[in-house]
């Protein structure tokens, strides 16, 4: 009995969803898991005014869309374990319910019909607070292999929760593990001279906090090979720019200080919207 938890893949036959179901079944075989393709269809506002003849060919077309999802799956790893389900409802919630017991939840970028604004519109709030397992996504083909994972820390509680995600993929993977905190802009108003001086000592202070905060993670997982970065700028372009030669950007979907807003509004839209590989949003413990 595989006791390795699935991975689920959300699908709405989008092309952006069949590349979330490559990544996602390349990852699977990786890691000798079952790949879960769902897709959930919104329910009718008029369940009275819908013939029989329409229910049945979106049925039809929701079958269709999980057969092409499996094929694709199944033509690149054979021996893949592949199950299939559709669901009627409300994307977030179902998608968010789906999730317990799975190691991930993977979705595209973007998408269509109740997916539309899944991930980047004000969903995506919805899904990552709700979702029982980190969501994970791609937003376009992801081939390339940097043997790179990148993880923004802030010293709060899911920024944790995101280390020990990152770590076991950093290990999974025999990747290299980058470990960024942000600082802000100080807009300094004090003498030129002394500006140098200022940000010496804060990226110093920066850095002993990166070490504390790897310090446990360094323990559990001693044949990862980390790096911590102390780097200043706003927390999506700092993230983005640290995760250009990265398989893996992995951020908590809650916060403090310049971080809290990482994935809270217009901060989220910039690492999503022009993330430079697939972004795993990390909240609730796993269990």
């Amino acid at each position: 009995m595989n006791t390795i938890k699935p991975i689920v893949v959300a699908t709405d036959g989008s092309a952006h969803a069949e590349e979330a179901i490559s990544w996602a079944a390349r990852e699977a075989d990786r890691m000798g898991a079952e790949l879960r393709i769902v897709t959930v269809q919104e329910p009718w506002g008029d369940p009275y005014g819908i013939t029989p003849e329409l229910r049945a060919a979106h049925k039809e077309m929701a079958t269709e869309i999980l057969k092409t999802g499996a094929e694709i799956a199944r033509e690149a790893f054979s021996e893949l374990e592949i199950s299939t389900q559709h669901f009627t409802g409300e994307v977030v919630e179902t998608l968010a319910k789906e999730s317990a017991g799975s190691y991930a939840l993977v979705t595209g970028s973007r998408g269509r019909g109740g997916f539309s604004g899944l991930v980047l519109g004000s969903s995506s709030m919805r899904l990552t607070a709700r979702a029982q397992a980190p969501v994970i996504v791609i937003p376009g083909p992801s081939e390339t292999s940097y043997d790179q994972v990148v993880v923004g820390i802030d010293g709060s509680a899911t920024s944790r929760e995101a280390l020990a995600f990152a770590f076991g993929e950093a290990q999974r993977r025999e990747a290299q593990l980058t470990a960024v905190r942000v600082m802000p802009d100080p807009n300094w108003y004090g003498p030129a001279g002394g500006y140098g001086e200022y940000m010496m000592h804060a990226t110093r202070a920066t850095e002993g906090m990166i070490r504390e905060e790897l310090a446990p993670f360094r323990e559990e997982y001693p044949d990862v090979d980390v790096d911590g970065k102390a780097l200043m700028g706003h927390p999506a372009g700092a993230l983005r720019l640290a995760a250009q030669r990265a398989d893996l950007l992995v951020v908590g979907n809650r916060g403090r200080g310049v971080t809290r807003s990482v994935l809270l509004g217009s901060v989220s839209h910039g690492v999503l919207h022009h993330a430079p590989c697939p972004v795993a949003v990390v909240g609730k413990p796993r269990t």
